[in-house]
């Protein structure tokens, strides 16, 4: 909402006590580099990882729109690298239309490997994430598919609780033969690919616990294959008549809390 900057982030981050931070290409104020000098020294100062650096892509586009896609990425890869980000989040994309889906499949898995290949000269792997009901990869079927049509070593997998189809969370209408679908199922074909975890809360009860997902089984089952990297906490607040939701600086303390009492 544009309420506060980088810094202002950071130090929220620290007042929490958490162990990172990530951040997005889009939330920057630029990527000159006096700029990116003092953000990558107040994570330091705040005792801060930098977990994550995302640039959303979308690969899903004809295949003629697909430089402005590259050139984002080759721009997050720049930056990911100065800040000491261990892994780029990028997205497959969505089909401009449905019936164009199976072609968008194939060339936004040459693109992302592209990316990967682009990101392996810096040394920087590659995490792909699922994302809502009209991408290409929104359900644990797609994405293990995709995975295996990019076909590259440095691509890796970042699983959104939130993001699969059939959560609360995922974006856009769902199509006839995905509504009612099991998103936990699909949390359960892709945990062991799993290198970064964004867990998602919307309105977060007394104890902090989310309860649009049922937290307790996302747990065992990350325990199950030994998930042993962050817990990226995404604060959306539910939007309801009364209005926006509660202020992140109330809920996301509470969500701190309840992630410490489950690990």
């Amino acid at each position: 909402q544009g309420q506060m900057d980088i810094f202002r982030f950071l130090s929220l981050c620290r007042e929490q006590g958490v162990d990172g931070a990530s951040l997005h290409l889009q939330n920057l104020a630029g990527t000159e580099q006096e700029y990116l000098k003092k953000i990558r020294r107040a994570y330091l100062d705040h005792g801060l990882a930098m977990s994550i650096f995302t640039v959303s892509t979308d690969f899903g586009r004809p295949e003629a729109r697909h430089e402005e896609e590259f050139r984002k990425a080759r721009e997050a890869i720049r930056v990911a690298m100065f800040l000491g980000a261990p892994l780029l989040r990028v997205f497959a994309g969505s089909p401009p239309a449905e019936a164009d889906r199976p072609n968008a499949f194939d060339r936004a898995a040459a693109a992302v490997r592209r990316v990967c290949e682009a990101a392996t000269q810096a040394g920087l792997p590659v995490g792909l994430q699922n994302h809502n009901h009209a991408a290409l990869c929104r359900t644990g079927e797609e994405v293990l598919r995709f995975i295996q049509k990019v076909d590259h070593p440095n691509l890796t997998f970042v699983l959104d609780t939130g993001q699969f189809a059939g959560s609360r969370g995922a974006s856009g209408t769902p199509p006839a033969e995905l509504r009612g679908a099991d998103f936990m199922e699909s949390i359960r074909q892709t945990a062991s690919l799993a290198r970064y975890v964004r867990v998602k809360f919307y309105s977060p009860g007394p104890d902090g616990a989310e309860p649009a997902i049922a937290y307790d089984q996302v747990f065992n089952i990350l325990r199950g294959v030994h998930y042993g990297g962050f817990l990226d906490i995404v604060y959306e607040p539910a939007k309801t008549a009364a209005g926006p939701g509660e202020d992140v600086l109330s809920a996301v303390p509470r969500v701190v809390a309840f992630l410490r009492s489950k690990i």
